[in-house]
């Protein structure tokens, strides 16, 4: 009884510190989300451009902007979590390859959805 008593009191205390804190709880997850995201994010632009650079020497050139979601479909295992053609906050990605397809640039436009403002996470290649 003495033990059913204690963990009453302490699950008690527990949500008193949660509840008084839900603010700063929140606050935290929505830090840790947003951190979550960029990483995310950062690491899919990563893997893309190091297959990107990959289809570069072996073919002479990236894909055309026009095919550049079918190249993502065959070099990338689809699956249910997130399409492979948006970032984690669910923008679509933006590929845009210039000068006879021998470079490209590949953007995220980041958490506010808006290409051209410092939260855009970018990567060139070569």
């Amino acid at each position: 009884m003495i033990d059913l008593i204690r963990r009453l009191i302490i699950a008690g205390v527990s949500l008193g510190l949660i509840a008084g804190n839900s603010d700063h709880i929140m606050d935290f997850y929505d830090e840790t989300l947003a951190m979550t995201r960029q990483i995310a994010t950062a690491g899919d632009l990563r893997a893309i451009s190091t297959m990107l650079d990959y289809t570069y020497m072996k073919t002479g050139r990236f894909p055309a902007e026009t095919k550049f979601e079918s190249w993502m479909v065959e070099h990338f295992k689809e699956n249910n979590l997130k399409d492979l053609m948006t970032d984690h906050w669910g923008n679509r990605l933006i590929y845009t390859s210039t000068g006879r397809h021998r470079t490209y640039v590949l953007i995220s436009v980041g958490p506010d959805g808006i290409a051209g403002t410092p939260d855009d996470m970018k990567k060139t290649g070569p």
